[in-house]
Formats: structure tokens, C-alpha cells, sequence
């Protein structure tokens, strides 16, 4: 992986952590972005495992799947995504956003 790409990756990893933070969660970026024995992108008070992709050729399948079998038990995987200017995305099961839609209800 390139530095470019290094660095767009951890300017992805900033801006989802300022979304999380601004709605009241604590929220770091994890060292070597999950590299070691926490996996994850992010790390925070929120009951999440977090990958986040910042690429211009979305590959929701592949995220998916690397957020799912890193997600240690009892966390929600979740996977944010954008490519250049577009809003960030996420992807969760829709089981998960029925039940975060109902608490809200």
C-alpha cells in the first residue's frame, strides 16, 4: 500500500471518528488501523466493530465480510464507505437497523 493511500485511509479513519464524536460517542482511531491484536478501524463507546473504506471502487461484499469475521462477539460489524466527494455510508445487517430503529420508536 502506498503512502498516498496510507494517508487517505487515516483522513477516512478521522472524518467517521468527528461523525461519531459529534453525536456524543468517544471514538479514537485504533493503532495501525487494526493492525494489532484490536481489530477495527475505530474504537470508542459504542457498541460497534468499525471498518472504514475510503476508496474510489466500492467493494461492499469484501468489506463486509472482513468487518463480519473481525467483529468480536457481542459487537454490531459495521462498515462506513465513501469514495471523493460523496457522503459517508455505512453497512450493517438489517436485522441490527431494525432493532436500532425500534429503539428509537
Amino acid at each position: 500500500m502506498s503512502r498516498s493511500e496510507r494517508e487517505k485511509g487515516a483522513r477516512g479513519e478521522r472524518e467517521v471518528a468527528a461523525i461519531l464524536r459529534a453525536h456524543g460517542f468517544e471514538c479514537e482511531r485504533t493503532p495501525n488501523s487494526g493492525g494489532l491484536q484490536v481489530k477495527g478501524d475505530l474504537a470508542g463507546s459504542f457498541p460497534a466493530h468499525v471498518e472504514v473504506k475510503f476508496q474510489e471502487t466500492a467493494r461492499p461484499w469484501a468489506y463486509w465480510e472482513q468487518a463480519s469475521n473481525e467483529a468480536p462477539i457481542g459487537l454490531m460489524p459495521v462498515v462506513a464507505f465513501r469514495r471523493k466527494r460523496s457522503p459517508w455510508l455505512a453497512i450493517v445487517k438489517l436485522e441490527d437497523l431494525a432493532e436500532l430503529m425500534a429503539r428509537q420508536s
